[in-house]
């Protein structure tokens, strides 16, 4: 903490009131309660806080489809008081996610969906670890938690499969790859599992028996010139997984692929008898025909397919499907809930095309032929380059439009129905006319249409007639739910802990030695706000900081490290208070020298605090007068929009620098350090590190030099030690923060109220 020979001694023995705080924390000692007496386990990471990853979908009335909406996170009813936390846009098939912060007391959370049109809706979801929600009139109330992803624990020599060699897998065993495997497998039997979380080049795979499943763990490589998935078999991809494999034969109605990764390709034709979901992004370089007897077929990440489309069974796409050559639909449904995009012709046989705020481009010639039944709802809208009907479509629900850019006909009797409307340049058809279109379908030029179809992530061309609700900056955002509604670059804010609530840092000084556990020689009061698009990416980090105590003789300085920002991606820092002395800055007002991005807010707490006259320190000795400290406003601007999960999440990666030497570095605990942090330091006095195991700022039993609270921490007097003012602190700490995670709250019993500092 304090340099007690050089500094506090002398003060100690001069103030009373410090010298009876120093014999009653003798008298705790001696009854046991001692922060040194804690048995705390190695993996407690004494956080206040947690981490929900939160994911909520809008699939709204008709009309609200292809709209964006706002989603608004409250940490209590907005009705009843409750603060706002984080708000962004979702839209159909587009949701909101967030890796959201939040105190571990908060065990609900409250969400609020508004449109463009006026519908508004709340609800409550409890703070599981990752929750998907859909705000829906015919979903309501669902969500769910996401599984695991596999790894090779489990992995043993024997269950290993290396080298080039030829294993037989035949009973429904678990087996791994955790380095490199070129060799073969034989299924057979009751076949078995592999997961890949290396590297699997396999020469061969041989299925004869019930079960082949391949599962490619996170990191994971696999490839094989072809591969043949028979009754049962399986290949599933995980997310940050590589799959490549040229030639895929499905051959069985139950067997399946299931793809969450970015990068999974099919060099050849494919032609699949089982069912295939993904949700990720497939490239399939020869072209698909899915079989009249295929199964499950859905795409909700991008699928992108370099050749000809033949199908003859079903699909649903709720992503973003690519064809590169013709699409011919000859039987089955295609269920179009988002983008298809074709550069060559699309011919509707047979079949059924049912679009439910979808969006079709088709380059060249969309032909309906008589067995064809075409059905847009929900804003959906269809372009095309030229257009023939030989059959009757039909529109339900809100507005929904056909754009054909050349040549278009309907033959004979056959009409539109319902709420479409049918745009060409010059307003006619050859043949087809007027007469062609009932139940309010309507025919007019381009330039005279009426309808309004908004650009949304599935629909990027939009068709705009009568205006709907104004959206002044274009974003997509109408301007009442947007925050920022004349910026097109901003549309969002965020917080934490929320709009009106501060959080608190409180330090230790004497690291790499034990203290006294005040946790008063810095406390850093702070509040975040992160500024997003309607993409919902970061723009800007806007964070106001203030010093409240600092019980300290050293001049002690403050900084944060964004962990997932690299020194680059910043555009400007304004707003700190370092005097350069000890701190180098490059042009964009980051530090210098630095891995990662690192802010150093003020390098000497005396350069932004206003001392009482007369103070021994600055707000920890009781009965000293009091003073404050400056507001600092700081304003990261990055350099482009990034991802909320890219950035991370408030207060980063904290620090205190220690008595304006810069290599001294005080962080949270298992918080690396920054790049111009003295590593040496690291195993000497009390200090327990061992950052190759990626243990930071604890000691050989596990205690801290750095506490983060979601709250404006009362934090204790000088020489009182924190578990004395707080009565359950310890069992907090013991309990590795399962039990009394509120200790820290003025409740009744919970505190020593002479030991909190006033």
């Amino acid at each position: 903490m304090k340099n007690r020979i050089a500094v506090k001694g002398l003060i100690i023995l001069l103030l009373l009131s410090v010298a009876g705080s120093c014999r009653k924390m003798d008298l705790y000692e001696e009854s046991g309660i001692s922060m040194n007496k804690l048995r705390v386990s190695p993996e407690f990471d004494w956080e206040s806080s947690r981490l929900i990853h939160l994911s909520v979908k809008i699939d709204l009335l008709p009309g609200s489809v292809g709209k964006l909406g706002r989603i608004s996170v409250y940490d209590h009813h907005p009705d009843k008081n409750g603060k706002l936390l984080i708000s962004g846009a979702a839209g159909y098939e587009s949701p909101f996610e967030y890796q959201l912060r939040i105190p571990s007391t908060l065990l609900k959370i409250y969400l609020k969906a508004e449109t463009g049109n006026g519908f508004a809706e709340i609800d409550s979801v409890a703070t599981t670890d990752q929750v998907n929600y859909v705000f829906s009139q015919t979903i309501k109330n669902s969500f769910k938690t996401v599984g695991n992803d596999p790894d090779c624990s489990g992995a043993t020599p024997a269950s290993t499969l290396s080298g080039n060699q030829t294993y037989n897998i035949s009973d429904g065993g678990n087996y791994y790859v955790t380095g490199t495997f070129s060799g073969s497998v034989n299924f057979g039997g009751s076949g078995g599992i592999i997961t890949v979380c290396g590297t699997m080049n396999a020469q061969n795979i041989n299925n004869t028996g019930t079960g082949c499943i391949i599962q490619v763990a996170p990191g994971g490589t696999f490839s094989i010139n072809n591969l043949v998935l028979n009754s049962g078999g399986r290949l599933v991809a995980y997310s940050n997984s590589h799959v490549a494999v040229n030639g895929m034969n499905m051959n069985g109605s139950t067997s399946k692929i299931i793809n969450f990764c970015d990068d999974f390709v099919i060099g050849s034709q494919f032609s699949p008898n089982g069912s295939v979901e993904n949700y990720g992004i497939i490239t399939m370089n020869g072209g698909l025909n899915i079989n009249a007897n295929a199964g499950l077929f859905i795409n909700t990440g991008t699928m992108d397919i370099n050749g000809n489309f033949n199908m003859n069974s079903s699909l649903t796409n709720d992503g973003t499907m690519l064809v590169s050559g013709t699409f011919n639909l000859n039987s089955g449904t295609l269920n179009q809930n988002c983008k298809l995009l074709l550069d060559n012709n699309l011919t509707l046989n047979t079949g059924s095309i049912i679009l439910n705020g979808g969006y079709l481009k088709v380059n060249n010639l969309f032909q309906i032929n008589s067995g064809g039944t075409l059905l847009l709802q929900n804003n959906s809208m269809i372009s095309a380059g030229s257009y023939g009907q030989n059959a009757n479509v039909q529109g339900s629900g809100s507005g929904n439009e056909i754009v054909i850019s050349g040549q278009g006909y309907i033959n004979g009797s056959n009409k539109v129905s319902g709420p479409i409307e049918m745009v060409t340049t010059s307003g006619t058809l050859s043949p087809g006319n007027s007469s062609n279109f009932i139940n309010g379908a309507t025919l007019r030029s381009i330039e005279n249409g009426v309808n309004v179809i908004p650009v949304s992530e599935c629909n990027p061309e939009g068709y705009g007639g009568t205006p709907g609700p104004p959206d002044s900056d274009g974003d997509g955002v109408t301007d009442d739910l947007d925050q920022y509604p004349a910026d097109a670059g901003r549309a969002f804010n965020n917080y934490y802990p929320s709009q009106v609530g501060f959080g608190t840092l409180a330090f230790e000084d004497m690291w790499p030695y034990k203290a006294d556990y005040d946790l008063n020689d810095l406390v850093v009061d702070y509040q975040y706000q992160m500024v997003t698009n309607a993409r919902n990416q970061v723009v800007d980090i806007k964070a106001s900081y203030s010093v409240r105590a600092a019980g300290a003789g050293f001049r002690n300085g403050f900084g944060i490290q964004i962990d997932g920002l690299m020194p680059g991606q910043v555009a400007s820092v304004s707003g700190c208070s370092p005097d350069n002395s000890i701190v180098s800055l490059s042009p964009n007002g980051v530090e210098s020298n630095q891995d990662k991005a690192v802010i150093v807010v003020f390098d000497n707490f005396n350069n932004v605090v206003h001392r009482g006259e007369g103070a021994t320190f600055f707000n920890t000795v009781p009965g000293d007068p009091k003073g404050y400290g400056d507001t600092l406003r700081v304003n990261i601007h990055l350099n482009t929009p990034l991802a909320q999960a890219v950035v991370g999440s408030p207060p980063f990666n904290a620090f205190m620098i220690k008595d304006m030497q810069r290599e001294l570095e005080i962080h949270l605990a298992d918080y690396p350090p920054t790049s111009l942090a003295d590593a040496g330091l690291f195993g000497t006095g009390n200090d327990d590190s061992n950052p190759s195991a990626g243990r930071y700022y604890k000691t050989s039993n596990n205690l801290p030099w750095a506490l983060n609270l979601p709250v404006k921490f009362d934090y204790t007097p000088e020489q009182t030690p924190i578990i004395l003012g707080y009565n359950y602190f310890g069992s907090w700490a013991e309990s590795a923060g399962a039990q009394y995670v509120n200790w820290y709250s003025n409740l009744n019993g919970y505190r020593n109220d002479p030991d909190i500092y006033r």
